[in-house]
């Protein structure tokens, strides 16, 4: 059996989500970590939180975090998505949500070359964004499919990720200078 591409919509920072379309061509990992393939911007979530396991009939989702993935209002390790929509929570179960939706579709496999056509005739598909560029879905009826562009959610600016640090930086030469002036 060839691939079933995912759908995977993720939390953004505006009211609408973020979505990717894995082909299902190797393993996938979600995560806060920028390496992820879809990458959440939660503290919940761990840097590699889930890998999405492509297989023939479906994907199978595997807990990699100590914070765990939930299912249905469950802890789980393990997530089979093979025909229908399922909706998991990462970190806890009102953690950020993720939806995976296999991409079925409705025609029959790719259409073969016939004895007329040479394989270099038939058209060339690149993936122009990489290893998880978008699958092009087939029209079911009539007008233009839209395909969702591949979105990743934006991690901090630089500036705020070392906020912390120098707020203790400057805490700590706030109470140096206090004891010295103390002397």
């Amino acid at each position: 059996m060839s691939p079933v591409p995912l759908r995977v919509q993720t939390p953004s920072a505006q009211a609408t989500s973020a979505q990717v379309i894995l082909p299902g061509e190797r393993l996938a990992v979600v995560g806060r970590g920028r390496d992820a393939d879809v990458v959440i911007a939660d503290s919940r979530v761990s840097r590699r939180h889930a890998e999405l396991e492509p297989s023939g009939d479906g994907w199978t989702v595997r807990d990699l975090s100590a914070n765990g993935i939930w299912c249905d209002g469950r802890r789980t390790a393990t997530v089979r998505v093979q025909f229908d929509e399922v909706r998991l929570r990462l970190g806890a179960a009102d953690g950020p949500e993720l939806v995976l939706v296999p991409q079925r579709s409705a025609a029959g496999p790719p259409a073969q070359p016939g004895p007329g056509l040479d394989v270099g005739d038939m058209a060339t598909r690149l993936a122009v964004g990489g290893p998880l560029a978008p699958a092009r879905p087939r029209p079911v009826g009539p007008g233009p499919a839209a395909v969702p562009a591949p979105v990743k959610t934006a991690a901090p600016p630089r500036w705020a990720r070392a906020f912390p640090t120098l707020a203790w930086l400057a805490a700590a030469a706030f109470a140096v200078g206090a004891l010295i002036a103390l002397t």
